[in-house]
């Protein structure tokens, strides 16, 4: 019955604001207020509970159907978390990317890829003939 309440949810076609900003990647958001403010009332008007709980393997997110108990669940690991500091912002980052992953949301939030791509500078390239690069790259 969980399967036919998200599709409701998601007809409604829910959209995100970008409410926040890294200025480290320079680039903005939605924050976890912004999604819950967004899906927490049409998710409980239809029965659902949102259900979220750090565990050691990572934040555990239970999308519950009060009315017959089936569940869609999620687990989003804590990678990198050290300390307590980086453990608070790891899981406010999973519990909001594990709910805008679960109900399909449209969430343009690049701050992860930005921190994971490796930048490749071309290095020799003046002089050369157009359509022909230098084989010189630094990574």
């Amino acid at each position: 019955m969980i399967y036919q309440k998200l599709l409701k949810f998601q007809k409604d076609n829910i959209t995100l604001k970008k409410d926040g900003v890294n200025p480290h990647y320079k680039s903005s958001y939605s924050t976890l207020n912004e999604v819950l403010d967004k899906v927490k009332k049409p998710l409980n008007d239809l029965g659902i509970l949102i259900l979220q709980e750090p565990t050691v393997e990572g934040l555990r997110t239970h999308l519950i159907d009060t009315e017959d108990d089936t569940k869609v669940t999620c687990i989003f690991p804590y990678v990198g978390a050290t300390n307590s500091q980086q453990l608070g912002s790891a899981n406010t980052y999973a519990r909001r990317y594990s709910l805008v992953t679960l109900l399909g949301l449209e969430d343009e939030d690049d701050d992860g890829q930005v921190a994971s791509v490796k930048k490749i500078a071309v290095a020799g390239t003046q002089g050369q003939p157009e359509g022909k690069l230098s084989t010189n790259f630094s990574i």
